[in-house]
C-alpha cells in the first residue's frame, strides 16, 4: 500500500556517512555534509531530512562538528534500525537519495513496497575499489577476500541500478560510464565545495600568472589525507626526481593521516626538508582556498586510485592546474575540462619530468590555470547542488503540480 502522494513532500537522505555522539551528547557529523544537505533545501520544495546510522568509533574527518540546533538548517535524525520503524519513517517521503550499495538492498526493497522512488549516488567504480584494496591491504589473504567481495558487490550494484533506480547521480566519469547505459535518468556531476563567490576572479588569476611568469621556483602544493590511498609517499620521490633534474621548486603539503610520520621521515631522510614542508590541516574556506588562490602554481596529485575526489574541481576553481597520476577519476576530469596533465600511475619520475616542462613553459601553466578555473566555476558548489536537487524533483513522487512548478520556476525547464 502506498502513501497518499499529495502528502509526500519530504526529501530523505540516507548517507553512507555515520554520526557519532559528541561531548554534549549531540550528533557529530562533518560540516561538509551539513552544508550539502542545506544546499539541497534551497531548491527542494519541502523538508529535507538526513537519517544517519550511529558509529561508536572515533571519526577521522577534519571538519567534524557537533550539531547544535542553531547551526542545523535541515533535519538530522538517527536512522531507525527496525524495518517497520524505517518503513513508517519513510512513508511520507517524496524520494530517497541513497548510496548505490548492496548494503541498501533491503531498504530499497522496502521503498518499492511503499511506492517510494529511490535515486542512487555512485562514487567508486569496481576498478577503483580494487586499487584501494591493493594500496591499503598488505595481507595477501585478506586482500583476496576483499577483492572477491568487490566482484560480488558489483553484480548487486548493477542489479540495483538496472531494476530499482528512479535515477542515478554519478560523482565523476568512471561510474557514469559504467552505469549510465543501464540505469534510468543517469546524471553526471563533479563534487566541489568551493562556492561561486570564492572562485578565483580574472584579476586575481592574472596577477598570479604574472608573478609566475617571472620565472621564480614553482610553488607546488598537495592537500588531503596523508594516507596510502592518496599516494603521499610518492611526493618525496617526485621532489627527489626534481632535484636530479635541477628544477627549482617549493613543495607544501597540507593534511594529516596515518602516513604522516612516515612521510616526514622520508622527507628528512632524502634531505628535502628545506623545500618540502608538511603543514597541519587548515580551515577549508578561510585558509585553504585563499592559500591556493594566492600562493600555489601547481597541484601535484599522486592518487594511485580513482576516487572522485572533490580536490580536483576545488583546486581548479582556485586557478591551480593539476599534474597527476592518470587514475580513472582524474583522467575523466582532464578529458571533460581540457585542463591538466596525466602521467602513468606510479611514475614519480614522469611527474617530475612533466613539472620540468612546465617550469620552462609558464605560458602552458597560465593556459591550464584559466581552463581549469572555468571548469571549476561551472561545477562549483551552488549550481552542482541545484542540478542534483532538480534531478531529485524530477524523479520524485511530489504532487505533479508542485513538481512542475518547481522545475519551471527554479530551473527554467
Amino acid at each position: 500500500m502506498t502513501a497518499d502522494e499529495s502528502a509526500c513532500r519530504e526529501l530523505i537522505l540516507l548517507p553512507s556517512l555515520k554520526a557519532r555522539r559528541g561531548a554534549q551528547g549531540r550528533l557529530v557529523v562533518t560540516r561538509k555534509f551539513l552544508e550539502g544537505a542545506a544546499q539541497y533545501a534551497r531548491t527542494w520544495p519541502g523538508p529535507v531530512t538526513s537519517l544517519v546510522a550511529l558509529d561508536t568509533r572515533p571519526g577521522i574527518d577534519m571538519d567534524q562538528v557537533e550539531v547544535a540546533p542553531d547551526i542545523l538548517e535541515t533535519g538530522l535524525e538517527l536512522r531507525p534500525e527496525n524495518k517497520a520503524a524505517l518503513a513508517a519513517r519513510l512513508s511520507n517521503a517524496a524520494v530517497v537519495l541513497a548510496l548505490l550499495s548492496p548494503d541498501e538492498t533491503d531498504t530499497v526493497a522496502l521503498c518499492r513496497q511503499i511506492g517510494l522512488p529511490v535515486v542512487f549516488v555512485s562514487e567508486y567504480s569496481p576498478r577503483t575499489e580494487l586499487q584501494i584494496i591493493n594500496v591499503t591491504t598488505p595481507n595477501p589473504l585478506r586482500r583476496l577476500r576483499r577483492r572477491l567481495y568487490v566482484m560480488g558487490a558489483e553484480r548487486k550494484r548493477r542489479r540495483l541500478a538496472r531494476d530499482y533506480a528512479a535515477g542515478l547521480q554519478c560523482n565523476g566519469t568512471p561510474t557514469y560510464e559504467i552505469y549510465a547505459p543501464i540505469a534510468p535518468d543517469a546524471f553526471l556531476y563533479f563534487d566541489n565545495r568551493v562556492r561561486a563567490k570564492d572562485v578565483i576572479d580574472d584579476q586575481m588569476l592574472e596577477a598570479k600568472c604574472t608573478q609566475m611568469n617571472k620565472g621564480a621556483p614553482l610553488r607546488l602544493v598537495f592537500g588531503g589525507r596523508l594516507s596510502a590511498m592518496k599516494g603521499v609517499l610518492e611526493l618525496p620521490q617526485v621532489a627527489q626526481a626534481l632535484d636530479r633534474l635541477k628544477v627549482p621548486y617549493q613543495m607544501d603539503i597540507y593534511g594529516s593521516g596515518d602516513q604522516e610520520e612516515v612521510l616526514r621521515h622520508c622527507i628528512a631522510e632524502r634531505a628535502l626538508s628545506d623545500r618540502v614542508v608538511v603543514h597541519p590541516p587548515v580551515d577549508f574556506s578561510s585558509e585553504w582556498i585563499p592559500f591556493l588562490k594566492q600562493n600555489a602554481d601547481l597541484f601535484v596529485c599522486c592518487h594511485p586510485q580513482g576516487d572522485p575526489s572533490s580536490t580536483y574541481t576545488e583546486v581548479m576553481s582556485c586557478g591551480v592546474p593539476i599534474v597527476g597520476y592518470a587514475n580513472e577519476a582524474f583522467a575523466g576530469v582532464v578529458s571533460e575540462s581540457g585542463a591538466g596533465w596525466c602521467v602513468p600511475l606510479g611514475d614519480a619520475a614522469g611527474l617530475a619530468a612533466q613539472i620540468e616542462k612546465l617550469h620552462n613553459d609558464r605560458a602552458a601553466l597560465r593556459e591550464m590555470a584559466y581552463r581549469g578555473r572555468n571548469f571549476g566555476a561551472s561545477h562549483c558548489f551552488e549550481p552542482t547542488f541545484h542540478k542534483r536537487a532538480t534531478h531529485l524533483i524530477r524523479a520524485s513522487r511530489l504532487p505533479q503540480a508542485l513538481k512542475s512548478q518547481s522545475l519551471e520556476g527554479r530551473t527554467g525547464i
